[in-house]
């Protein structure tokens, strides 16, 4: 489908189709289901592929965050600047805090723009957000990339009539698998995640800028 732009054209197709999901506010399928589509469709390496993919999701919500701070700014009501800048003051001086929440987010099945959107508004310092968001997004693409490829390799082997007794099992064990890490409680998750920075943060507080 894709053989005829060679590798470094794929690679530019999947960053820039990857950035302008990433950049959209609303209404755009997942990072990880268009890298599996790319993965299963244009067999590749797929740790350059998710990392590349990072990269381009990364640089799309970081644009996305400056463009909400730049909307905010212009058309929120002065009320509501000065409640964003309350948040900010909050979040200011807890670099362990937004990093260990941001990758612990990450790590989840759930977007990431309204996240995005919400500390944009708030002038949030973006360094640790987007160093959690990428670390925690390269581990849950590469799991969630490889897991779509193997089911779906196992059920197009299913329909053909060739699998095997450890294809099935693959199929079914990938299913549940994929179930589990979308009906985990991610809420609990990260509010333990908070939890613990906020015990970090008080063992090695902030120094003051």
């Amino acid at each position: 489908m894709f053989e005829a732009v060679g590798l470094v054209g794929m690679m530019l197709i999947e960053w820039f189709v990857v950035f302008v999901a990433n950049i959209v506010p609303a209404m755009m399928p997942p990072t990880w289901a268009i890298l599996s589509f790319f993965y299963i469709t244009y067999p590749q390496n797929i740790i350059i592929l998710v990392i590349l993919g990072v990269t381009a999701s990364t640089t799309g919500r970081f644009a996305l965050a400056k463009l909400s701070g730049y909307v905010t700014e212009r058309f929120a009501s002065s009320k509501k600047r000065h409640e964003f800048e309350a948040i900010n003051q909050k979040l200011r001086g807890k670099p362990i805090e937004k990093f260990i929440f941001t990758f612990i987010y990450a790590l989840s099945p759930l977007p990431s723009n309204a996240l995005f959107i919400a500390f944009g508004a708030t002038k949030t310092r973006m360094r640790e957000v987007l160093g959690g968001f990428f670390a925690g997004r390269v581990i849950s693409y590469l799991f969630l990339v490889f897991t779509t490829q193997k089911i779906f390799s196992s059920f197009e082997s299913t329909i053909l009539g060739s699998a095997s007794t450890l294809t099935i099992a693959i199929e079914i064990v990938g299913v549940v698998i994929v179930i589990a890490f979308f009906f985990v409680d991610w809420n609990k998750i990260i509010a333990f995640g908070t939890a613990e920075s906020k015990q970090l943060e008080h063992k090695w507080p902030s120094k003051k800028r």
